[in-house]
């Protein structure tokens, strides 16, 4: 059975990691209950990247790392990234996986002028994304987890905007029939979420935030889930 793969780019706080696990396993958490095999690769460690025919589709998670440092395992993925899209495996993108997609595929990502974006914000869908797969479901506005610097700032060839808001246009991208991306976090939880904001206490305050409204604010974002159940069923359809 060919398995779902999901490129681990990074890692998260190592006290964070130590009370409720690590990207890999919030990703998992939100799949469909399926009986497809899902294995995860660690790409940070330079694992090995699987052959194309064993994917039945691939998930790339988010990191710390910044897409602009063009970091040597970053830009082997990238070269990845364009087979599988080429191969027409479905592909799924999450924050940084999102960025890198849109650079491997010709586009530019790099840092928001806008600034850093954090917790709960609203995401508005386009008129784009009302036949899209992955997005079946979704209303014209929903909120969603954030946590980034940096951005897909200029599309690939043929790309579609679904998602954006005032702070990032290009929230979700399909960028082929196969191949999507999205900078907002469907894997977080409102305590995940707390974490990223209180891991970043003094950034953030330095960046004119206000941490206590930041937490006060933040609400449950359980329509934003469904992008990782959406997929797998994309996936089960491409069988």
């Amino acid at each position: 059975m060919k398995k779902i793969y999901i490129l681990k780019t990074g890692k998260t706080f190592s006290t964070t990691k130590s009370k409720m696990g690590d990207f890999d396993d919030w990703v998992i958490n939100y799949l469909e209950k399926s009986n497809q095999t899902i294995k995860v690769i660690d790409v940070l460690n330079n694992k090995k990247l699987p052959i194309l025919k064993s994917a039945a589709g691939f998930i790339i998670t988010g990191s710390h790392s910044m897409v602009s440092e063009e970091l040597s395992w970053s830009v082997t993925l990238e070269k990845y990234i364009k087979k599988i899209n080429s191969k027409n495996v479905p592909l799924l993108g999450i924050c940084y996986g999102h960025q890198l997609i849109s650079k491997a595929l010709g586009g530019e990502s790099g840092y928001n002028k806008k600034g850093k974006e954090i917790g709960t914000v609203k995401i508005i869908k386009s008129k784009s994304a009302n036949d899209d797969l992955l997005l079946k479901g979704f209303p014209k506005q929903f909120y969603a987890f954030e946590t980034h610097y940096q951005s897909v700032l200029k599309l690939p060839r043929k790309s579609v905007i679904l998602f954006s808001n005032d702070k990032d246009q290009h929230q979700s991208v399909r960028f082929s029939s196969s191949t999507w991306g999205v900078q907002f976090h469907p894997e977080f939880d409102k305590k995940v979420m707390e974490e990223y904001i209180l891991n970043q206490d003094a950034d953030l305050k330095k960046l004119g935030f206000n941490i206590e409204n930041l937490i006060t604010n933040m609400k449950r974002c359980d329509k934003s889930h469904k992008i990782l159940t959406n997929f797998m069923r994309i996936v089960k359809l491409k069988k």
